[in-house]
């Protein structure tokens, strides 16, 4: 009798193959969809940096009116489509004639998203 040379991969050896390529693709997939996660976040982040310092701008160039002794002044804005909170509030300094913006802004649906302060000289 002849013994035959087998050649190729056993069922076991192609089953292991596979589940070891199973592992590997799913990690690959979460980290690409914590990656997406990140990205939107980051966007949001961005946008709400741009919605606040629109915000600050307008404060110094006095098309909002703010009272550090009345408290906070709170309105919307919207950029790209979509709905932002501000809350805008000054407050003194050493320097009489400096004052402290603060302003922090949020998503229509989330907590605050990003804090921002500046200084503006009030010749007043």
């Amino acid at each position: 009798m002849k013994k035959s040379k087998q050649v190729g991969f056993t069922l076991i050896e192609v089953l292991i193959a596979l589940v070891i390529l199973a592992i590997a693709l799913t990690a690959v997939m979460k980290c690409a969809g914590q990656d997406t996660k990140n990205v939107l976040y980051l966007e949001q982040k961005t946008i709400a940096g741009l919605v606040g310092m629109n915000v600050m701008n307008e404060v110094r160039v006095g098309l909002l009116k703010v009272q550090s002794a009345s408290g906070p002044l709170t309105g919307t804005s919207i950029m790209l489509n979509k709905e932002w909170k501000w809350e805008v509030s000054l407050s003194e300094t050493p320097q009489p004639s400096i004052q402290k913006i603060n302003v922090d802004v949020s998503s229509s649906t989330s907590q605050q998203m990003i804090r921002l302060w500046g200084y503006f000289y009030d010749a007043s």
